[in-house]
């Protein structure tokens, strides 16, 4: 397999050979079906399996828009959003590998997520600015971070990451800031 390299909320995202990955929410299966016959369906941006274990990427760039997103951020509305992309591209994997015209694509991801015995790991990458702090800090802000995502998505697994171009965890996965990147406000 190839190197897998895309763009996504205008960062650059390098998976390495290793990774099986896709861009989920720019998939066939999921534009001219299920987001266009159930409404207000929405999906995480990469699926992939790697070593194993099978991840639901979800990546969001507020680079620059620290103001506008700084309540939503606080609220929690983020957790909620991206538990709600986990929760359709879940069912969206499963009506794929019945109905797909092929099935044979989602067989293994609906595998993994059906097999207790393989992992399943939910990643939102986050990139935003936060106002100076000491590191201290922002070690406390990021594990409530990451203990408010694990509430939303305990159904589905405890594995939950919350990543960013400067703690980036994904094994075999490069990420950097295109030219002139600035963040979007979150909708």
């Amino acid at each position: 397999m190839a190197k897998f390299i895309v763009s996504e909320s205008r960062l650059e995202f390098e998976f390495e050979e290793d990774w099986r990955v896709f861009q989920f929410d720019k998939h066939r299966d999921y534009r001219e079906h299920i987001q266009k016959q159930v409404q207000g369906t929405d999906a995480i941006d990469f699926l992939g399996i790697y070593a194993n274990t099978v991840y639901l990427i979800e990546v969001k760039n507020f680079r620059n828009h620290r103001l506008e997103n700084q309540q939503k951020l606080l609220k929690g509305h983020l957790h909620e959003k991206v538990g709600q992309k986990v929760r359709d591209s879940v069912a969206c994997i499963v009506g794929a590998a019945r109905n797909s015209s092929e099935p044979e694509f989602w067989r293994p991801f609906l595998q993994m997520l059906c097999d207790s015995r393989k992992v399943v790991k939910v990643v939102l990458w986050l990139e935003y600015d936060l106002p100076p702090r000491r590191p201290t800090q922002d070690k406390v802000r990021a594990s409530v971070r990451t203990q408010e995502f694990k509430k939303k998505l305990k159904w589905l697994t405890s594995k939950v990451l919350v990543c960013n171009l400067e703690d980036g965890v994904l094994p075999d996965v490069r990420v950097s800031n295109l030219p002139g990147a600035a963040g979007v406000p979150m909708r």
